[in-house]
């Protein structure tokens, strides 16, 4: 039970934490009460003492800001069997004196506000924005990669052997973060021995095969990597169905080598998105011993909030970039924030957006920039000379210096159409969801003018398909879908609907 100098407090705190305790392990998957999306977390800075309950199978942690031996805070360290893999951070003992900085809301249902840790006495302990389908099961932004160090997600080349293996056990789920994290116990213990990629959380076999539920039985094939703490499974098959052809993601996943005396261009894309990636010449050596006589390039397209700094800009898009030296070594970081690479020829960049990115996010699609981050001016740069094809829904410019970060920024709409006038204008309404936020269902309501045929979809923040919700001849009126967004992580995530040629989008945010 949690100790304070009242006794009347622990009575009543523990009760309300029993009844609630339900929520937070059944099946092997932890629940936060309340849990918001990242975007939606106060950043916040408290030091105070340490408050740790044991009654429960599983301690639970508060933290005591002013002394009085009460808590003012639940302190939400993710599982139990959490432990950052880029840093010595622990959870606190009773008493301990801590300072912790994290994202706070009040939505606990137990009267207290909650802080999701990120940093513990100066500390990494988790980046909620953290996709680790790209590093490959490392937490890699020691220091978090929106305060403080801000190291990079590329992960490079040194990967390329896996020991494929079959494993059985049970999953494991964590969904206190903005992407919810598989893991595989595979000795009955209810602790992770594996971490499970299985991609963005977007991707979507053609097999049919689906991630696992929490407390599933499952078979999974795939590459093992030996990683610090936990080591990594890429995932090629789960219970006899295949997730993933690992030669449709390139050799590495992603990215290719460039050779001093090549004789062809190489063009690099994204793992995920062929579309969007950049070309290097022959003759990019600079010569002399910096340079290499080979790099391993890659590009990595991100969630727009795992980019920093992009405060005050209307990001729609974002993008990191990696250049290693034979070594491992990424060339591009030259300290906290990125860094930059020189070349001796033009690096030819396209980057490529979707129209569900432009109608979800509302963007004037004459407005949009490319823009790369400075690090000598700790600024984002607009690129001079950036051609935008709207036909082709591509960005292409070339530079002879590489930047760590590029993104896309673009102007909000700012003509204000009412309902009536869509109404008028297409022939049909689509409405906001209601409720929004949801968790984890909302509905969805349309309003045709005519009988039509329709579809309606959900994309993600990044404009994939996930799903259709619907697609068939409706009469005219009113009509009302429910999406249930259980096995989905919270995040943004837009809705379209198409009546003949034309498309309305709207923004839903899901909070588990």
């Amino acid at each position: 039970m949690i100790q304070t100098k009242l006794p009347g407090f622990i009575l009543i705190l523990g009760i309300i934490f029993l009844f609630n305790i339900s929520a937070y392990s059944q099946g092997g998957m932890y629940h936060y009460p309340g849990f918001l999306h990242p975007d939606s977390l106060t950043p916040l800075t408290v030091s105070g003492t340490a408050i740790v309950d044991s009654v429960m199978f599983h301690a639970r942690y508060f933290l005591d800001e002013n002394q009085d031996g009460i808590a003012d805070y639940i302190l939400n360290f993710g599982p139990p069997w959490y432990q950052p893999d880029s840093s010595s951070a622990s959870r606190p003992n009773y008493g301990d004196p801590i300072t912790i900085y994290g994202g706070a809301h009040d939505s606990t249902g137990i009267g207290l506000p909650m802080i999701v840790v990120y940093e513990i006495n100066g500390e990494f302990w988790r980046d909620p924005y953290d996709p680790l389908w790209t590093n490959l099961g490392m937490h890699s932004n020691t220091g978090g990669h929106h305060h403080g160090g801000m190291n990079g997600f590329c992960f490079g080349w040194m990967h390329d052997t896996f020991n494929v293996d079959t494993l059985n056990g049970t999953s494991l789920v964590d969904t206190t973060l903005i992407v919810e994290h598989y893991y595989l116990d595979v000795n009955g213990d209810n602790e992770p021995d594996y971490f499970l990629n299985f991609g963005p959380p977007w991707y979507q076999p053609a097999s049919g095969a689906t991630r696992p539920q929490p407390g599933e039985t499952v078979e999974i094939i795939g590459g093992v990597l030996n990683k610090p703490n936990l080591p990594v499974v890429i995932v090629y098959q789960i219970n006899g169905l295949a997730w993933r052809d690992t030669t449709g993601f390139g050799q590495y996943f992603g990215g290719g080598w460039i050779y001093q005396n090549m004789t062809m261009p190489q063009w690099v894309h994204a793992p995920f998105d062929t579309l969007n990636g950049m070309r290097f010449n022959p003759g990019w050596h600079m010569g002399g011993m910096m340079m290499p006589d080979t790099l391993f390039c890659q590009i990595l397209e991100l969630y727009p909030q795992n980019m920093p700094n992009t405060g005050g800009l209307n990001v729609f898009a974002g993008n990191e970039i990696g250049m290693f030296f034979p070594n491992g070594m990424n060339g591009m970081w030259q300290g906290g924030g990125g860094g930059h690479m020189s070349f001796a020829s033009n690096v030819q960049f396209r980057l490529y957006y979707n129209d569900i990115q432009l109608q979800g996010m509302n963007i004037d699609e004459n407005t949009i920039e490319a823009r790369t981050w400075d690090r000598n001016s700790s600024s984002w740069s607009v690129v001079s000379g950036a051609v935008l094809d709207p036909a082709n829904n591509t960005v292409t410019f070339q530079q002879n210096s590489v930047s760590t970060y590029v993104i896309l920024t673009g102007q909000e709409n700012t003509t204000a159409i009412n309902d009536d006038q869509k109404l008028i204008a297409d022939g049909f309404l689509l409405k906001q969801n209601y409720p929004n936020p949801f968790n984890p269902i909302t509905q969805i309501e349309f309003v045709l003018e005519k009988n039509a045929k329709v579809q309606l979809s959900i994309y993600n923040i990044l404009g994939q398909k996930l799903d259709v919700l619907l697609n068939s001849n409706l009469t005219a009126g009113v009509h009302r879908v429910q999406f249930d967004g259980r096995n989905l992580p919270s995040g943004i995530y837009f809705y379209q609907l198409r009546v003949g040629n034309q498309t309305q989008v709207r923004k839903m945010e899901l909070m588990k």
